[in-house]
């Protein structure tokens, strides 16, 4: 017999305890700060390997610049002939040479004080430059007045030697190596070619230049010297670059 009077529903009330449980604000501090120290580390080693990449980038790029200086000093060098060394020191090397080889041949007789000179093809001579003129065993230097023209060269001084036909000549460059400090105080390599000086590798720790004759021997005096060996050692490292230059006879 059903009782009228008594709730036949069931309870529904949520009288059981809950599985979810909140996280609290200790536990999320420690998370944070968890994640901050991971966040950091790795921060710290991006930036190392960031700045070791940056390093060998830079160490490549000045060897490259060693390897292309070492090359373009011994090609000049080479070029050279022990009478035309002017200066002759640890550091420093100066000295005359075609560096372009640009040369040509006198076509016509030079007569006494002129200032003409008849050649086979004077294009590309520079005004201002040393020109040197060659025949039997004599030659005559001499600076150009203007810009070459395609069969005539005009120099500054009327010629007081007179020049046959066939005479051979060539510009002479004046190109000097050597080493000076920056306003930071890094040693640098320049090079100087006619009065124009740039930088050709920086921040080296020396360049040392010694000369040597026919025999093996260290040599003072230029007229008999027939090799030079540069040494160039770039700061902090203790690897050299060594290049032997034989010059020309």
């Amino acid at each position: 017999m059903t009782n009228w009077g008594r709730d036949v529903y069931p309870n529904t009330s949520s009288d059981f305890p809950s599985d979810e449980a909140g996280t609290s604000l200790p536990e999320l501090i420690v998370a944070m700060a968890v994640g901050f120290v991971i966040l950091t580390a790795a921060v710290e080693l991006l930036s190392s390997l960031q700045h070791r990449f940056t390093n060998q980038q830079v160490s490549l790029a000045q060897q490259q610049d060693v390897r292309l200086s070492l090359e373009l000093l011994s090609e000049e060098l080479h070029l050279a002939a022990p009478d035309s060394l002017f200066v002759m020191k640890q550091d420093e090397v100066e000295f005359e040479a075609n560096i372009n080889g640009i040369f040509s041949t006198v076509s016509a007789p030079v007569l006494l004080r002129q200032t003409e000179i008849k050649v086979l093809d004077g294009r590309d001579w520079p005004e201002r430059k040393i020109i040197l003129i060659c025949w039997n065993d004599r030659c005559e230097t001499m600076t150009l007045a203007r810009d070459g023209q395609r069969s005539v060269l005009t120099v500054t001084q009327p010629v007081l030697t007179a020049i046959p036909s066939g005479a051979f000549v060539t510009i002479r460059n004046r190109v000097r190596y050597y080493t000076r400090r920056d306003e930071n105080g890094s040693l640098r390599l320049l090079r100087q070619v006619d009065g124009g000086a740039s930088v050709l590798v920086g921040d080296i720790q020396e360049m040392r230049l010694s000369y040597w004759n026919g025999q093996g021997r260290q040599e003072t005096q230029a007229p008999f010297v027939r090799r030079i060996v540069v040494e160039l050692t770039l700061a902090g490292r203790s690897t050299r670059a060594v290049r032997e230059i034989s010059l020309r006879d």
